[in-house]
């Protein structure tokens, strides 16, 4: 009975991307009740305070045996010319861990969306509103602009928990529980190579970061990331969501870096390419774009533009539409977010 049960592995894993997806993703309202903020919430009380207690990451050091039992394994097979056999097995442990990915994380994708929890109405801002949205972002980040020292992580680590505090109290929805602790990889290569500032590992909840982050980086990213393990997995709402714990902290080191990574996005836009906008944002802040450019150029290549091919077709699979292009959907939620509220950033 175990045996067989191991063999049909395969079989429910492609059920679950193939049938089970489509099926779930019809009703964001029940994974938004039972699962977000039930099943999930139980889940991340439980495994998250226990991958905390390691300065090490578990995620990381499983992939690295993943990889190296893969690569055993189908040698193995084909030493002892079984190689189909050996690839049989492989299957049925890598869909082991889809199952797990989805079971104490993945079902987020097929939660309620944001803006729909948030009560946001009206149809996706214009070409108007986007560009006084871009008007406004410049003149903030203009204004919030200041040379950013080194960071102590533990105190900014708590400067964020306690802005998700602040942020989920005045939205009237209840924090995910667990501890969201930052780590580095063993290894930065695997974030610098893929162009990555930050990673959410999903099957033992741990949040990383890019070693080589610039202080401008660091408040966004680890505010983002943290949005993953609170259950979003959307890469926009994480961005919204990371915004909002930014540009309502009495730090102002985290408004400004806040700031500046909702006027990076914006910049990308297409209204963005006025150049009498673009001359408004002031040299040091045009300095520390410059910088981050350079960090983030010494690492691209092949490896870089494989990352993000496969990371876009992750998420299309995901039910993410627009793939990598959803990290930009901070625009719309951010524009849409301050007209139901006036322009005030929390009610």
């Amino acid at each position: 009975m175990r045996k067989s049960f191991w063999k049909w592995l395969p079989v429910i894993a492609a059920a679950i991307m193939l049938l089970i997806q489509p099926l779930l993703s019809r009703f964001p309202v029940a994974i938004e009740s039972l699962y977000a903020n039930g099943l999930y919430k139980l889940l991340a009380a439980v495994i998250s305070p226990v991958t905390a207690l390691a300065p090490f990451s578990f995620s990381e050091i499983f992939l690295y045996v993943l990889i190296a039992v893969g690569v055993y394994w189908i040698a193995r097979g084909i030493k002892r010319r079984r190689f189909w056999k050996s690839l049989g097995e492989l299957i049925i442990a890598g869909s082991s861990v889809l199952l797990w990915f989805y079971l104490v994380w993945g079902l987020n994708y097929f939660r309620q969306p944001l803006d729909t929890s948030l009560n946001f109405t009206g149809a996706p801002p214009d070409s108007l509103a986007m560009r006084q949205h871009l008007e406004w972002s410049i003149s903030e980040t203009n204004t919030g602009w200041q040379s950013i020292p080194e960071w102590s992580l533990a105190e900014l680590d708590g400067e964020i928990e306690a802005g998700y505090h602040r942020v989920f109290s005045a939205l009237h929805m209840k924090l995910t529980p667990g501890k969201r602790r930052p780590k580095t990889p063993l290894i930065s290569a695997v974030l610098d190579y893929t162009l990555t500032s930050g990673i959410f590992g999903p099957l033992f909840h741990e949040v990383h970061l890019n070693a080589h982050l610039l202080p401008v980086e660091l408040p966004f990213v680890l505010a983002h990331e943290k949005a993953h393990q609170i259950g979003y997995a959307r890469e926009g709402e994480c961005n919204f969501l990371a915004v909002l714990v930014c540009l309502t902290s009495d730090n102002p080191a985290m408004r400004y870096s806040g700031q500046f990574a909702v006027l990076g996005r914006s910049r990308f836009h297409a209204y963005a390419t006025d150049d009498s906008l673009e001359k408004l944002i002031r040299p040091e802040v045009l300095e520390d774009f410059a910088v981050v450019r350079r960090r983030v150029e010494r690492f691209y290549g092949p490896v870089a533009r494989w990352a993000e091919k496969w990371y876009d077709l992750y998420l299309k699979a995901n039910k993410v539409e627009s793939g990598v292009e959803s990290y930009g959907d901070v625009v719309s939620l951010l524009i849409r977010w301050r007209e139901k509220n006036s322009g005030a950033l929390l009610p």
